[in-house]
């Protein structure tokens, strides 16, 4: 069973991450239009609003947005000590569900470099031959929390954190997936986070985040959050340095709302874990 753990988390890596609650509570803006339905509009009278707008204000706008979501895409990349990725997902919250893809570096636990994890409430499904002839491999999380919380995926808090820090500003308007979006950037000290006490971040967000940058040796972060017109979040970035080096990490967010069609693999190639595990018995006699 050990062996089995140890795998999960291999097979995972920035997947796991990535899979946290998808944001949700309903889809669009609560008008009856799409999230960024407008945001592809440009013109002089668009982008002096961005440019105007208040750093503070639209963030914790934009994070309290964002937490009614309740389906949307994200591409990005990731380079960090482990190498460089390309991650690609789709995110669902009610019923929970997720589908991501990280490719990187050759291992040997993905010897071309693709890891894909497909997780539908405490149900996660990975790629790779842990039984012959079976493409995937299927695994349960213990105790899995069901009643995901809208506000604890990552931009939600990325932005929230963002909104806490001394020194952001906006820094102009830009376009991000054919969309026109004001930028705002600031860094976040771990320390001056774990003593917030205002309203743009929720305390258990708040002390998750700094735990997580804690046990990653992160004493600052460098966020940067693209908010459309439509006062969606459409991109995401943070940088810094931990205990194994340098990081950076960039999402794209699209597809609010959408039917993001996330299923699980064919029974017929899915290993069960009880599978799994007699074939990783039979590795260690």
């Amino acid at each position: 069973m050990k062996a089995i753990r140890k795998s999960v988390v291999a097979a995972t890596g920035i997947a796991l991450a990535l899979s946290l609650a998808a944001c949700g509570g309903g889809s669009g803006d609560g008008d009856g239009k799409p999230a960024g339905a407008a945001a592809g509009k440009s013109g002089s009278g668009a982008d002096k609003a961005l440019k105007a707008a208040d750093p503070v204000t639209t963030l914790k706008a934009a994070a309290a947005k964002g937490a009614k979501q309740n389906t949307f895409r994200t591409k990005g990349t990731r380079k960090d000590q482990d190498g460089e990725y390309v991650t690609e997902g789709a995110f669902q919250v009610k019923p929970d569900a997720s589908d991501v893809k990280d490719v990187g570096p050759k291992t040997a636990e993905s010897p071309d470099g693709v890891s894909r994890m497909i997780a539908m409430n405490d149900k996660m499904y990975f790629n790779g031959e842990k039984v012959p002839g079976k493409k995937w491999w299927t695994f349960s999380v213990e105790g899995a929390d069901k009643s995901k919380d809208p506000a604890t995926e990552l931009f939600v808090r990325l932005t929230s954190a963002l909104a806490t820090s001394k020194d952001v500003k906006n820094a102009g308007v830009e376009t991000v997936g054919g969309r026109r979006a004001a930028r705002f950037q600031g860094t976040v000290v771990a320390s001056e986070l774990a003593a917030y006490k205002g309203d743009a971040m929720q305390e258990k967000d708040r002390d998750f985040m700094v735990k997580q940058w804690k046990q990653e040796g992160v004493e600052k972060t460098v966020l940067t959050v693209w908010v459309d017109a439509d006062g969606v979040v459409a991109k995401t970035e943070e940088s810094g340095k931990g205990s194994k080096g340098e990081y950076r990490r960039t999402d794209e967010y699209r597809d609010w709302g959408a039917d993001v069609g996330i299923k699980p693999p064919p029974a017929a190639e899915t290993a069960t874990e009880k599978e799994v595990l007699e074939a990783e018995m039979k590795k260690q006699k």
